[in-house]
């Protein structure tokens, strides 16, 4: 991230825990985040807000994330979406979400790689949003 650029980032994950780690690391990075405890909270938030980049788990109570993918309005700029799973599941997320994702990384993340890929999401929506 260069100096004077501001990336909005969601991080929807129903593990309290690991939500606040997530969101810690990318925050020392210096992204600003918003935190959603479930899909619903996230679809809430998002409804209200814009985002740039949206980090969800799969497995959520209420909406899950892949209902919460096919929830997301359309309005441009949409958010880049990177799902982040304990399961190996990337090939069913993919076939079910197809090209709404753009990445899927397994649970327990590196945080070199989250800040990478968030930063290579982030910069990547706003190319689309300009």
């Amino acid at each position: 991230m260069t100096a004077g650029e501001r990336y909005v980032v969601l991080v929807a994950d129903d593990n309290e825990g690991l939500r606040a780690t997530t969101s810690l690391i990318l925050r020392e990075a210096g992204y600003e985040l918003v935190e959603a405890e479930d899909g619903d909270d996230a679809l809430a938030r998002l409804s209200t807000a814009s985002f740039d980049v949206v980090l969800l788990d799969v497995r959520m109570p209420k909406a899950d994330g892949t209902a919460v993918v096919e929830n997301i309005l359309p309005e441009p700029p949409p958010p880049v979406i990177v799902i982040v799973t304990a399961y190996d599941i990337e090939s069913d997320v993919r076939a079910k979400l197809g090209n709404k994702v753009y990445r899927v990384l397994r649970k327990p993340v590196d945080p070199t790689q989250l800040i990478d890929v968030v930063g290579e999401a982030a910069r990547l929506a706003r190319a689309a949003g300009q």
